[in-house]
């Protein structure tokens, strides 16, 4: 209002400069003809200064009425003692100009150029970061072995070794940055006593030893739908994954524990060569080892064929020498999966997995197997998996003993959440060789089979989808 007034004050001075004659500036020699006159003109001009005003005066009340939302920047003026400054809400938009500065905590603390900048990512306290986002799984499990055995550990599982009753398999937190831009990362830290196992291969141990960095890694996105990974990164062979409630049975196939990488540290390149097919290449230290045991490398490729979202195909081939201190002998890896969608409730997947090594004085021992899988979705919270495999390790490459071991899984799913999964899961494991842990199965302590029951359940924190 107060700047109302100063420009209306300042029209009515220079009208009247401009609409006084000069012969009426000498009040004594106009006549009454005169004075009349003029009068009338002042009168005229105090109308439309009055018409002038309230113009003025709508158009202001607009511009100070409009939303804040159209603000992209602070208001200042050429004075800064006499600007108004209009403070955003909390919901609002955070801008900065490129001059801000920045306090220790990351936040601009003064803006000295007017014009508008960048919007920051939300969640970001950084003008220059980008968002990151935190996803949680809490995998606990309760498991009864028949074989009630002495060491306390279920003989080939991985996820949940106790046999002793409830476990923690996994308390996992992933971490992912990717901005707008290309460039982002990615942090899996897994807690548990599944982590012991793939970190040290043993269950016992302090608690402290029950961390597992299962990847860690940065990535670039090109515009194709390209990306190039580095770091340590999960394998690209295999079916199954590490995390419980990815796969359609609790516990992890034989394959997957015994005859396929876990992760691999290197370089990574996958890029999409039509509509339907994926190619990827890598280039790694070698198996599970963040420090190579010797100077060569390994690579990998893989094809992958995906023609409908009711069938895709993989087929990985990774080659490199995997021996202690020496590039003599080598280790090739073939795996093989593909997943069909027969019904919209039934579906099968099949998974074959060949592992071949030479060592250095270039005697060779393989091992292979193959798995199937189907899966029942009754409901939509309620579903029945099975899984069969056979495993041939009759050069004892992978678990130390020469024979053929066999597991059969029934699982039965209920997910009343779709972020808390239950599994009630029965498995059995045989050999052709007394290989399980058994308490009453007299002097050896072996058996050639053992049954296990698993309730498990898993809870999934993250971002709303």
């Amino acid at each position: 209002m107060k700047a109302i007034r100063t420009i209306t004050t300042a029209v009515v001075l220079t009208a009247l400069a401009f609409a006084i004659p000069a012969g009426a500036q000498d009040a004594s020699a106009a006549g009454a003809s005169g004075d009349a006159a003029l009068r009338q003109e002042v009168e005229e001009l105090k109308k439309r200064l009055q018409e002038l005003e309230t113009l003025l005066r709508a158009k202001l009340m607009g511009e100070e009425e409009s939303p804040k939302s159209e603000q992209t920047a602070p208001l200042v003026s050429e004075s800064s003692e006499t600007s108004e400054v209009a403070k955003p809400t909390p919901a609002e938009t955070l801008t900065v100009s490129p001059t801000a500065t920045a306090s220790a905590s990351g936040m601009p603390t003064a803006v000295t150029d007017a014009e508008p900048d960048e919007e920051m990512p939300v969640g970001v306290v950084s003008s220059g970061g980008q968002p990151v986002s935190f996803t949680g799984l809490l995998d606990t499990y309760y498991t009864y072995n028949t074989n009630s055995p002495d060491d306390g550990t279920n003989t080939l599982y991985y996820t949940n070794p106790n046999s002793r009753g409830f476990g923690l398999n996994q308390a996992k937190l992933e971490i992912d940055a990717n901005g707008d831009g290309p460039v982002g990362f990615r942090s899996d830290i897994w807690f548990g006593s599944g982590a012991r196992l793939f970190r040290d291969g043993l269950e016992p141990g302090p608690l402290e030893d029950v961390i597992y960095l299962q990847q860690a890694y940065g990535y670039y996105l090109f515009e194709n739908g390209a990306e190039l990974d580095v770091g340590l990164f999960g394998t690209i062979a295999g079916l199954e994954v590490a995390e419980s409630h990815l796969n359609w049975n609790y516990t992890r196939g034989i394959l997957w524990a015994w005859n396929e990488p876990f992760s691999h540290l290197g370089a990574k390149f996958s890029t999409p060569l039509s509509d339907t097919f994926t190619a990827t290449g890598m280039l790694v230290n070698g198996f599970d080892n963040a420090f190579d045991q010797n100077a060569g490398k390994s690579y990998g490729l893989q094809g992958s064929w995906a023609p409908s979202d009711r069938f895709n195909t993989t087929l990985t081939w990774i080659h490199g020498p995997e021996n202690d201190l020496t590039n003599d002998g080598w280790q090739r890896n073939v795996s093989w999966n593909f997943y069909g969608g027969l019904h919209e409730k039934f579906e099968v997947m099949a998974n074959f997995d060949y592992i071949s090594a030479t060592d250095p004085f270039d005697v060779t021992a393989t091992s292979w197997g193959i798995g199937g899988y189907a899966r029942f979705n009754a409901t939509d919270k309620f579903r029945i998996a099975q899984r069969f495999e056979y495993f041939d390790d009759l050069d004892a490459r992978s678990t130390g003993v020469e024979h053929i071991l066999k597991e059969y899984t029934l699982t039965f799913e209920y997910a009343p959440e779709p972020r808390f999964i239950t599994r009630l899961e029965y498995r059995r494991d045989w050999a052709t060789t007394p290989f399980f842990s058994c308490t009453d199965c007299g002097p050896v302590g072996f058996a050639m089979d053992q049954d296990t029951f698993t309730v498990g359940l898993m809870y999934i924190f993250g971002p709303k989808e």
